[in-house]
């Protein structure tokens, strides 16, 4: 072996005994180490940390320890990371497309080509939209010499930091997308910078290309449209200046690009309105450059029309109100006792969805007129799950069918089963849809604990259901062999899990997307008692309760003391 080998072999276990040895800062003078990356991060945000660039006669390991260390820059920038490569590798590298996150860092392998083993990793696309999760990867590091010093030559294109770091520097957002119909907005889940860089990658996240599919959601954005360079706010207006071709857009699609915008830009709370320009063209409602305010697009928000009270059946009739004042609706099914043991109604409180007592029927009905007609839709079932609407009145349900389940869509009167892989034929005991139609999500029963998984459904652009994406699973955290006995949705893209055990209960809320992490909801989270129901909404701000028989626990409001549900009352739900 060489002399020059066996230097590159020795600090490369000098920089193994560094990524063990578990440092929480790198010094500014002596052998450089990796910090460990399961402690708590030293970088608050908001505080600036400015990593140090390569110094003279660095080995090779204190080049790849500084490398990763750099990437950890805030504000977030590459600039001290690019000083790390070779210059071809400093040109080519193009982090911005991926962002690779880890809980450790393993021995490095090998010499001048070096892998570097990394634990619970995560990927995110250019979007920041969470790909998915593996349990090692290797990174792949090639170093030469360049003018007498260690440089890295072949590096990933990709942000690739420690999660701890992830959690801090980047939050949750929706990036906001139209059905293929174009009809309503679609929310899609991803994680963006904070601080002054929000703005922009909001933005960003918009144009395509994009990696979701067409017949799930679709952008109004041109092809070719980009933003060069940042989204200054300027006394709460974010000035969104975009290259592209302004003859590209017609009325239509400005229409629509300004809703995306309004959207998504109010999770920005500095900006108050927005102004958009296409090739120096603006763009707004009124003409000119008039800015846009978020109002912008409510007419495509599924719950823009939605009911705010509660439903539910007392002694067999529909009834609604709020809890404690409840009145019977003026439909057929408020009238009498059409033995229904679950409901579902319509986003616009005009139309229930009824199950019959044994579960083998489905009945539809208006609410609020007193000679409508109560129209069987199912007839045949085995073991119908409670209904539910999305904005385009269709009603899903669940079959359970002994184990073997069946999905069924409801479209203007006539049922037909839905084949969705991972779910037709298993045992699934409860089965949601979301408002906007694009996403179902269920709970499959499995010998020993039970999984909530997701779907999107795919359409055509006259509405048609033409599929279904493959099965996500939710990563619920390990609480235990808990039975999940309900789940509702808390937002858009966010879904709220009851799971109970013979003392107590526990509910935790989960991206719809998969990503990793549990997400804060406020309230209670666990609850004395076996609870057997979630009450909730997607719509912000509403209050959610658990049901344990007639007992009520505000979820949100945990200070507030809820009355318990009359005698005869079952099957309370908001619309949808």
């Amino acid at each position: 072996m060489s002399t020059r080998a066996r230097a590159v072999r020795a600090a490369f276990a000098a920089l193994a005994c560094t990524l063990l040895a578990g440092c929480v800062q790198m010094p500014t003078e002596g052998p450089v180490e990796v910090p460990q990356v399961t402690a708590e991060p030293d970088d608050v945000p908001g505080i600036s940390f400015d990593p140090r660039p390569p110094r003279a006669g660095d080995p090779p390991a204190d080049i790849v320890a500084g490398f990763l260390e750099a990437m950890k820059a805030t504000p977030i920038r590459q600039t001290v990371a690019r000083q790390f490569l070779s210059s071809e590798a400093a040109d080519g590298w193009k982090p911005e497309q991926q962002i690779i996150t880890y809980s450790e860092l393993g021995d490095p392998e090998g010499e001048t080509s070096v892998r570097i083993p990394m634990t619970d990793v995560n990927l995110y696309d250019a979007r920041g939209a969470w790909q998915r999760t593996v349990a090692t990867r290797g990174l792949p590091l090639g170093l030469v010499e360049e003018d007498g010093e260690w440089r890295i030559d072949e590096v990933p294109d990709a942000l690739i930091v420690p999660d701890s770091w992830f959690d801090d520097q980047y939050q949750r957002v929706s990036l906001y997308f139209f059905d293929p119909t174009s009809e309503v907005l679609v929310p899609e889940p991803a994680f963006a910078p904070r601080g002054d860089q929000l703005a922009s990658s909001l933005v960003r996240g918009l144009l395509p290309p994009s990696d979701v599919p067409a017949d799930v959601s679709r952008t109004y954005f041109p092809v070719g449209t980009t933003l060069e360079l940042s989204v200054p706010i300027n006394s709460g207006i974010a000035e969104v200046a975009l290259s592209g071709d302004p003859d590209a857009i017609d009325e239509e699609t400005a229409e629509r690009m300004l809703a995306q915008l309004a959207w998504t830009l109010r999770q920005e709370p500095r900006i108050n309105a927005f102004q958009l320009s296409v090739g120096g063209r603006p763009f707004s409602l009124t003409g000119g450059s008039t800015p846009v305010g978020f109002d912008v697009g409510a007419g495509y928000d599924p719950d823009d029309l939605a009911s705010n009270d509660l439903f539910a059946l007392a002694d067999g009739v529909v009834v609604r109100g709020l809890l404690g004042e409840f009145d019977p609706t003026l439909g057929p099914l408020g009238e009498a006792d059409y033995g229904l043991r679950s409901i579902g109604v319509d986003l616009g409180g005009a139309r229930v969805a009824g199950i019959s007592d044994d579960g083998s029927r489905l009945v539809v009905a208006p609410t609020e007129a007193p000679d409508g007609e109560v129209s069987t839709v199912i007839s045949e079932a085995v073991d119908l799950a409670a209904p539910a609407w999305d904005y385009r009145g269709r009603v899903w349900t669940l079959d359970r069918n002994g184990g073997r389940a069946r999905t069924i869509l409801a479209v203007d009167g006539a049922a037909a089963v839905e084949s969705v892989p991972g779910l037709s034929g298993r045992t699934v005991t409860k089965l949601l849809v979301s408002r906007d139609g694009t996403r179902l999500v269920a709970v499959v029963r499995g010998p020993q604990a039970d999984r909530v998984v997701s779907t999107r459904v795919r359409h055509d652009t006259d509405g048609a259901t033409t599929g279904f994406t493959p099965l996500q699973t939710l990563p619920l955290p390990d609480d235990g062999n808990l039975r999940i006995r309900d789940i509702g949705w808390r937002s858009p893209t966010s879904v709220s899990v009851l799971r109970a055990s013979a003392d107590f209960s526990q509910v935790r809320t989960l991206s719809v997307d998969g990503s990793p992490g549990e997400i804060a909801t406020g309230g209670n989270a666990r609850l004395r008692g076996r609870f057997r129901t979630l009450l909730s909404t997607p719509v912000d701000l509403s209050e959610v309760f658990a049901l344990a028989g007639r007992t009520v626990r505000s979820l949100t409001r945990p200070e507030r003391t809820v009355p318990d549900l009359p005698p005869g009352l079952t099957s309370v739900t908001y619309v949808g």
